[in-house]
């Protein structure tokens, strides 16, 4: 549990950008696309998704050469500092996944399809990632559950992969020109 804690500091740290790119995600993917900006979200449903991972695996990257400076701040128990140390490699070398499943779900909500990554969100935690915790533990041992993270992350990034590929109603969105109804600017004051 001590390692388990003082690793989620790392992680916490080392995942501001995918916070902060999700939420920059949803305002742009529901401005554009309330604007029938289609060609702007057309670009940005590949690039955010690309570069939140790419960010993301480059912090994780640095976080793990750093670690056990980092976990030594907050123990000096050479098994928990292990175990942490551990963790942290595990998590920080597959949050890249997480942050491109993300990326795809929060362009798409901004986009107003809810429905599709609210169920994946969902199957990522309880069809994914708590079944595979439990056979991780049955069948390898306790120290292989930080796997099913993982796991689950990979499971979410294909899902929404292939939302963008096979989804007809997304196809049909992307295939939309762009909108010729726009606001009026408002008149200047003279």
């Amino acid at each position: 549990m001590a390692a388990w804690s003082i690793s989620e500091r790392v992680n916490g740290i080392a995942n501001m950008a995918i916070t902060g790119i999700s939420s920059a995600a949803t305002t742009f993917s529901g401005q554009n696309y309330g604007a029938g900006r289609i060609d702007r979200l057309r670009d940005g449903q590949y690039r955010i998704p690309l570069f939140s991972g790419l960010i993301t695996l480059s912090f994780g990257i640095f976080f793990i050469l750093i670690r056990m400076q980092i976990l030594r701040l907050f123990t000096s128990d050479p098994e928990v500092l292990k175990m942490a140390g551990n963790f942290v490699t595990i998590m920080l070398l597959s949050q890249w996944m997480y942050a491109v499943f993300n990326g795809i779900s929060c362009i798409v909500n901004g986009a107003g399809r809810v429905k599709y990554t609210t169920v994946i969100n969902l199957m990522m935690l309880w069809a994914v990632r708590i079944p595979s915790a439990y056979l991780l533990s049955t069948f390898i041992g306790g120290h292989a559950i930080p796997y099913c993270f993982p796991i689950s992350f990979c499971f979410g990034m294909l899902c929404m992969i292939g939302y963008y590929v096979f989804s007809p109603s997304w196809k049909k969105l992307m295939h939309q020109p762009n909108s010729t109804n726009t606001i009026a600017p408002r008149a200047q004051l003279s």
